[in-house]
Parts: structure tokens; C-alpha cells; sequence
């Protein structure tokens, strides 16, 4: 008899991405069993990636209303094993009440311990991710993979949906996204510096296809009314010029996946789109920039880099706010 399976994961869309590995080693593990798996409103847009196990959707913050619904589901459902791969604190206490079932996840080694000791000795197996002290450590991506216990290295999560659109692509580009927290609040950089970089990367590259953030009006007006686009929200396509750079307007979910897949090469912020284009294997440059003000900050952003970096060839360059120097750093990296 099958069993039935729980992966709890309704949090943000790089950490979906960072989680993938453990979740293809649970399907691989239960592919005779019964899986659900609660998404958020967020990452719920990514959920054509588990196409045989059926999908939830609740709050990334649990309501009191959405708490008792969880609590109901284990009670009526039967349920065997859970996986916790969303560290919220209410889950930690779902092992004490619910001692019958076989609860895994996710530790975390911090100012706050999540969860305490206490709670912690009910998990039936857990892994910890240490955000304390600076030291040598596996990613978050083989933490979390390390939760489930080996079987083989099936390939249970579909990456190769068919996108259908009737949008004319060019064949070769390099995927460039706009992050205004990254360009503007910590470099300061103008829309105008924007432009600007975007220039320099077409003329390293042959074409240069590009995203900005879904609720920056400001910034997608710009794009629009100065670069080919495909917008997606109303499914046409605007030729402005011949310089091969282009906005795509609105895209996001099945079509975001699809534009990362099948680019050449990945220039972008660290965030989604990099965890996005590491799990399709394609070459990376992740831009970063560290707002440092005491030891403290270093230490931190040492430990997250850490902590959320994939295992290895991670190609990265650190901006700078002088608009000119960072694109003398780049120079060298493209």
C-alpha cells in the first residue's frame, strides 16, 4: 500500500530552487507513494516543475486560519513522512503533536535556534544549516539534499515543459535582469546607468534579452518605451530597433523557466534568476554588491554567502557604485 507523503515548502522562488535537489531525492524516494506539496502564492507559479504530485497553495506567512487547516490535514490524511524544507517555527511544533508521523528538516543554527532544543529532539531526522560562525560548509543545496537518504540520481522533476507562444525569439542571447534594490538603492545607479550597461553588454554579446521586477512601473515604462519588447501580459511584440536588445515585459513563471533555458549564458543579480540558471546548468555571472558598515556585516554576508552559493564553478564580480569601475570589472569577466 502507498504511502502519504508531505513536503512543506511555501516560501519564496529562490528558495524553491535552492530545495530542488532535496525534492527530487523525496520523489525519487516515494515515486510509489501518494505526495502533496504546499507552495506559496509566490513559488506556486513553478509548480508545472512536479507535474505527477498534487500541489497546495497557502500563505508564505501562516494565518491562525491556515494553522489549523494544516493541523486538520495531518489529523484527516493519514500522513507518514513530512518534510520540512521551509523552516517556519509553527512546523517545529507539528513532531510533538503529531508523534506517530515521521517528521525531517531542516535545523537552523542562529541567534534564535529554530527550532529549540526541546522541539528538536522529536524531528526524526534533521539536517542544520550553522549562519553563526565563518567556516568551511556545504551549500544550503547539499544541506538539504543530505536530509533525504540516497537512492539513485533519477530525474523526477521536469524541467523540459514545452513553452508555446507566438513569440519570435532570437536563437543566441545572454539573459540580463533588473534588480532595483541591488542597481538603484545600494549603487545608486540611475535608469540611465542602466541603459548604459546594457550597451556595453551587446556589445560583448550577440543579443541581450532582459527582465525587470513585475511591480516597477517606473522602470518597465522605461524599458518600453526605448527597447524591442515582448510583453506578456498582453502577448505582443514591439520593434522599436535593429540593436538586438530586448525587454520581456511581464514575464514571469512558465515563460521565465522557458527565457533562463534557453538562453546561452546568465548576467544578473544573485537571487532567483541564479539559482533559476544553476539548476539548468548554464554559465553564470552573479552581480553582487556588500553594504558593510562594521565587522559584524562582514561576517554575515561571509556566512550567506556561504550558506545560499551554489557548490562550485559560481562565477561572481562585486559592483561597485562608481558606474565607470564596475564596468572596467566587468570587462574582465565577460
Amino acid at each position: 500500500m502507498s504511502k502519504k507523503i508531505l513536503i512543506l515548502k511555501n516560501d519564496r522562488t529562490g528558495d524553491l530552487f535552492v530545495s530542488l535537489k532535496a525534492i527530487n531525492r523525496i520523489l525519487t524516494k516515494h515515486k510509489n507513494d501518494k505526495i502533496t506539496i504546499f507552495l506559496s502564492q509566490i513559488n506556486h507559479k513553478f509548480s508545472f516543475l512536479f507535474p505527477n504530485i498534487e500541489k497546495k497553495i497557502i500563505s508564505m506567512d501562516l494565518g491562525i486560519g491556515e494553522k489549523f487547516y494544516i493541523l486538520k490535514y495531518l489529523l484527516i490524511n493519514k500522513i507518514e513522512n513530512v518534510y520540512i524544507l521551509t523552516p517556519k517555527n509553527f512546523y517545529y511544533y507539528l513532531p510533538f503533536i503529531f508523534r506517530k508521523i515521521k517528521f525531517y528538516g531542516i535545523a537552523i543554527k542562529g541567534l534564535t535556534n529554530r527550532p529549540n532544543n526541546f522541539l528538536l529532539k522529536y524531528l526524526y531526522k534533521y539536517v542544520t544549516i550553522d549562519r553563526l560562525t565563518i567556516k568551511k560548509r556545504n551549500s544550503s543545496y547539499n544541506i538539504q539534499e543530505s536530509l533525504i537518504e540516497y537512492y539513485n540520481n533519477t530525474n523526477m522533476i521536469n524541467s523540459n515543459s514545452v513553452i508555446e507562444n507566438n513569440f519570435h525569439f532570437p536563437k543566441n542571447y545572454v539573459f540580463f535582469h533588473y534588480k532595483h534594490k541591488l542597481f538603484n538603492d545600494l549603487l545608486g545607479w540611475s535608469l540611465d546607468d542602466i541603459d548604459n550597461l546594457l550597451n556595453f553588454l551587446k556589445k560583448k554579446n550577440m543579443n541581450i534579452m532582459f527582465s525587470s521586477e513585475l511591480d516597477n512601473a517606473h522602470a518597465n515604462n522605461h524599458f518600453s518605451s526605448k527597447y524591442n519588447s515582448f510583453d506578456f501580459y498582453n502577448k505582443t511584440q514591439k520593434k522599436i530597433n535593429e540593436k538586438g536588445i530586448f525587454f520581456l515585459k511581464g514575464v514571469e513563471g512558465y515563460d521565465l523557466f522557458d527565457i533562463v533555458r534557453k538562453s546561452n549564458s546568465i548576467i544578473a543579480p544573485e537571487g532567483i534568476i541564479t539559482h533559476m540558471a544553476y539548476f539548468l546548468k548554464k554559465p553564470i555571472l552573479a552581480l553582487m554588491h556588500f553594504k558593510l558598515n562594521n565587522r559584524r556585516d562582514f561576517i554575515n554576508q561571509v556566512i550567506s554567502c556561504k550558506e545560499w552559493f551554489p557548490p562550485s564553478d559560481y562565477r561572481f564580480t562585486v559592483l561597485k557604485k562608481n558606474f565607470s569601475t564596475s564596468i572596467n570589472k566587468l570587462s574582465k569577466r565577460i
